[in-house]
Parts: structure tokens; sequence; C-alpha cells
């Protein structure tokens, strides 16, 4: 199984032979003005070349839909939480990669939805997602096929508030071929279902599925997985969520679990699907409590004050098997709160007025990544 390094330097290698230039997406009303500034996102992209870095300005906006249709950009927001006065975010409605793009860095961003790809045949790869809040990551799901490759979900906050069955990564299915999936120190919380039937968190194949914290609701019918195969599932955290598969519209087979966590009230929902189906590993942490500095057993909406750390004594402090820490706070790089992939000015004051030809006092903090 190829390693997460070796992912991240072929997305490097596909952004590299580029020169850059900087764009940025302002669309508040009293944005300021200049040949690299545009009120929207698809007009920055369409301004932009190969190797170029939008920049979406926070906003009380949200930049609505947009679609990346041009390889090896670098799309940053100011991150999901960031630690500054007047926090405003990067909201963004539904964000697509079109078909043959390549070499995507998304980081920083709110996103409603990320569709990867449309109805028509067709590839992308090298897709780096990172420090962003995403509700759901889908391809296509009809009907023609779409090959996805080297693709990154790090360091996210994925799922949302939604009352029902639905997937939260889906690129796995009829009509979505995966391959060279990494998908690590990610918060992945479920739908809010307790009736029998709720779909599994993520689909996927050939995937290194590593540190992550799946939550749900401890009802028993939360499931961190739909259809996963011949894919590697290690140092994970299963908290009130099940580590397998509904049963009914999906099945994990041929995959290797190794050195994870899985707890609940309900006992018989924590075991893992090994010795079966192909799938091989041990059951390292089964019904174990991996205690949580805060974070509440049966809350799948994830809230900026809880706290995934590990208190002193816990059973995942040096357990995983790279010797690091199981869940979100181990692994190559760990969980930001912020989830800030650049530098941020976390407090600007001036005078209200300041007039011209004077000095002036001003009080700058920063915080550098």
């Amino acid at each position: 199984m190829k390693s997460l390094v070796s992912y991240f330097t072929i997305f490097l290698l596909s952004v590299v032979t580029y020169s850059q230039a900087v764009w940025i997406a302002d669309n508040r009303p009293n944005s300021p003005s200049g040949d690299h500034i545009f009120p929207s996102v698809g007009e920055a992209i369409a301004a932009a070349s190969p190797g170029d870095i939008i920049h979406i300005t926070p906003s009380q906006f949200s930049y609505g839909n947009w679609t990346i249709n041009k390889d090896s950009l670098t799309i940053f927001g100011i991150g999901y939480n960031p630690d500054k006065e007047q926090p405003a975010i990067s909201n963004n409605g539904t964000v697509t990669i079109a078909l043959e793009t390549f070499g995507i860095r998304i980081s920083g961003l709110r996103i409603d939805q990320l569709t990867l790809g449309s109805s028509s045949s067709g590839s992308i790869g090298n897709v780096f997602i990172e420090n962003s809040r995403i509700n759901s990551i889908e391809a296509n799901v009809c009907c023609s096929v779409t090959s996805l490759s080297n693709i990154i979900i790090r360091n996210c906050i994925l799922g949302r508030d939604f009352v029902g069955a639905d997937y939260i990564v889906d690129i796995r299915n009829t009509y979505v071929s995966s391959t060279s999936v990494v998908i690590a120190n990610n918060i992945i919380t479920n739908s809010s279902t307790t009736s029998s039937g709720g779909y599994g968190a993520v689909n996927v194949s050939d995937a290194i599925i590593k540190n992550n914290l799946f939550i749900g609701n401890d009802s028993g019918n939360d499931f961190a997985f739909n259809n996963v195969s011949t894919s590697t599932i290690s140092n994970n955290i299963f908290y009130g969520t099940r580590p397998i598969t509904d049963g009914i519209t999906g099945s994990v087979f041929n995959s290797t679990f190794s050195n994870n966590v899985s707890f609940g009230n309900n006992s018989t929902s924590n075991s893992f699907p090994i010795g079966i189906s192909g799938n091989t590993g041990d059951s390292t942490f089964v019904d174990t409590d991996p205690l949580f500095v805060n974070v509440p057993l049966g809350n799948e909406n994830w809230d900026f004050g809880f706290d995934p750390s590990l208190q002193g004594g816990s059973p995942a402090i040096g357990a995983g098997n790279d010797g690091g820490d199981i869940g979100v706070t181990g692994g190559t790089i760990p969980y930001s709160r912020t989830g800030s992939p650049l530098p941020v000015i976390k407090v600007l004051r001036l005078p209200e007025i300041i007039q011209e030809g004077t000095n002036t006092n001003a009080t700058i903090e920063a915080q550098g990544n």
C-alpha cells in the first residue's frame, strides 16, 4: 500500500512546473478594486492560468456555486474556524471539479457539497482537499463511468445535520471507480437517522483510511462505511457509530483493519468485520472508551467547543500502528482546531477617524502557520 507521503509527492509534482499569479474573489459590498480582484470565484477562475492561486476572501455572503475547470489551481479560504476577531469564513454552495481536471488543491473553505465530475465519462486526479468543512463529497451517480485517482482528503470536518439516510464521502459506486485515495485526520459525522437501514458515511475503494474520528448518534443505526473495498483502515476512532456497513445496501470486503478504537453504549454495535468477506486484521480496542477531553457520546453534529484531544491514561495514546496516537491527534499532520491553511491576522484595531498626514497607533496581532 502506498504511503500518504507518496500521494502528497504526486500532488506536488503536478503543480510545481507552473509559474504563479494570485487572484482574489471578494463579494463584500465595499471590497477593494483591482485587476486581480473579482466579485465571484467563477470570474477569478476564468482569469487564472494553471499553477495560479485564488484566495476567497471571508465574507458574510455565500459565494454560491462554482466550477473548477482548469488544471493545477490552488484555492484558499481562511479556514473553518479561524482564531481571530470577527471570524467570518469563506462560505460556498456546490463546488464542482470538472472532468479531465487535475492537480487541484482546496484548502480552508466551507462548502455545502463538493462534486467530482458529472454524468459524462472521464477522469479526475491529483486532488488535495484539506482544512475545510464540507457537508458531502460526491462523485457521479449516473450514467457513465468516472475514474478518480490520487485523491487526498485531510484535516476536514465532513458531514452535516441531516435527518435521514445520506452518504458523506461517496466516491465509489456503479458509475465511479476510485484508486489511490487517502482519507486522514478528518472528523466524519453521520446522518441523524435512528431507524434501520441508515447509510454508511463512506463509499470508497483502494484507500488508506487512517486517524479519523467517526461520530454518530449511538443509536446502533449509524454506520461508518457503506461500500468499502481493498482498503487499509487504521488508527481510527469510531465513537457512537458502528465500524461496519449497514449490511443492506453495502459491504466492507478485502480490507485490513489495524489499531482502531470503537465505543458506544450498545456494545453489540462496536465489533469490526474481521474474518468475513475477505477482511483481515485485529480488533485492537473494541468497546473501549478513548477518553476524549470533551466529545459528548451520541452527538453526531460537530461543535468547535468539543476537544478530541486524549486525556491522560487514554488507551489510544501511543497505540497507533505508527507508534503515535489513535485518532485525529495522531498521524502525519494532526487535526487543527482552526483549519487555517495560511497565517492569519487575529486582531487589527485602528481609530475610527484618521486625519490625512497624521501618524496613528494600530494594534495588530497575527498567527503564523
